[in-house]
């Protein structure tokens, strides 16, 4: 149980705004990049399965959360 709730959207709406096209999913322990993240939503999300996964790229972090946080 994750009870952590910083902002609540669509994922797909998500990586709409960062300018992402679903393709290949494909699981990361680590995200580096935007790439990463479009890679791993679509590997878990076709599965049907939540997952969190480190973002360590500070700088893409934080743009991708400000994206987020417009919604």
């Amino acid at each position: 149980v994750n009870a952590c709730v910083d902002v609540v959207l669509s994922g797909v709406k998500l990586l709409q705004a960062l300018g992402l096209n679903p393709g290949n999913g494909k699981d990361h322990t680590e995200l580096r990049s935007r790439n990463d993240l479009e890679e791993a939503f679509v590997h878990f999300m076709g599965k049907g399965a939540a997952a969190e996964r480190f973002f360590s790229d500070k700088e893409t972090f934080h743009n991708i959360a400000q994206i987020a946080s417009e919604f």
